[in-house]
């Protein structure tokens, strides 16, 4: 569907089409494979679309008298469902969104949105792509913080060792995959940014370099999640050797409590023929107020050095 945004939204022909309006575009491919050469596109741009290994590249490029663009979006909230994909043909006075895959329905959505925003604003075509671009990350930073509250919380839960070990896994999985997928992402924004002249005034521009801005900071939000998720996995290591250290400590001080029991023991098992002990009536209780004392001694001497 094809509208002319001059001053309210209007549907028309592709063969109404004028240099001196601007005009905007959906249409899914195969509605673009049986009009793409009313629109001068050339057939290696649909071929492109029809590449499966182009399936998870974003990339925009230029060509004679418009711009192709590639560009697959995954969701940051769970990167692992199916991705959805677009292209891009932008002219002069046209911006054509074709959609590939739009199963949210999110494309669609932004692609309203920018609609009424250049009715509003009497924005130009340059201002429209960026702001069409920027609105499908829009919802982002959000889900960056979820993760980012994510991470904090899993920082202070006493969860077990397995537990935090796979949530740690998941989640370092799915900044890495986010933090690749805004830097490839920014090639489109610097791609624009340094070929704009091919169509666009130099004015122009700066919506390119603001769009490319905004994609760093939320590569650099990525990998600041990913220093926080490194710092939450080293207070958790260190609560685990603290656990450790307990634990050995606890067992270091039991054994140390007995060694003189086992010494009085193996002493006494001896049963030479000379020792006064055995034959003594007072020889056995002997060895175990003996015995008391000396636990009830190291244990008192543990709790001052707060061994115990």
């Amino acid at each position: 569907m094809i509208y002319q945004v001059d001053h309210q939204k209007e549907i028309v022909n592709i063969h109404d089409i004028q240099e001196e309006h601007r005009y905007i575009a959906m249409m899914d491919l195969e509605e673009l494979k049986s009009c793409y050469q009313e629109f001068g596109i050339d057939e290696a741009a649909i071929q492109r679309l029809e590449d499966p290994s182009l399936f998870h590249q974003n990339m925009i490029i230029p060509a004679y008298h418009y711009y192709f663009g590639l560009v697959h979006l995954i969701n940051a909230r769970d990167i692992f469902v199916k991705k959805d994909s677009l292209a891009l043909f932008i002219f002069k006075n046209l911006f054509l969104v074709v959609v590939i895959d739009d199963e949210d329905h999110h494309i669609n959505q932004v692609f309203q949105s920018s609609s009424d925003y250049v009715l509003q604003k009497e924005a130009s075509i340059t201002r429209l792509v960026y702001y069409f671009l920027s609105d499908l990350l829009a919802a982002d930073y959000q889900y960056l913080e979820e993760l980012q509250n994510e991470i904090e919380e899993l920082e202070t839960q006493e969860e077990d060792s397995m537990h935090f070990t796979n949530q740690l896994r998941q989640l370092n999985k799915e900044l890495l995959l986010l933090q690749n997928y805004y830097e490839n992402f920014m090639t489109i924004g610097e791609d624009l940014e340094m070929n704009h002249h091919h169509i666009f005034e130099d004015d122009d521009s700066r919506y390119f370099e603001i769009f490319t801005r905004r994609i760093e900071r939320l590569s650099k939000n990525v990998e600041m999640l990913r220093e926080i998720l490194n710092q939450a996995h080293s207070a958790h290591q260190s609560r685990e050797d603290y656990k450790l250290n307990k634990t050995m400590q606890f067992f270091t001080v039991v054994t140390t409590i007995f060694m003189p029991l086992t010494l009085i023991a193996g002493w006494y098992g001896m049963n030479f023929e000379n020792m006064p002990e055995l034959k003594s009536i007072y020889g056995y209780p002997a060895v175990i107020v003996l015995s008391c004392i000396v636990v009830i001694g190291l244990i008192v001497l543990f709790k001052k050095k707060k061994f115990l």
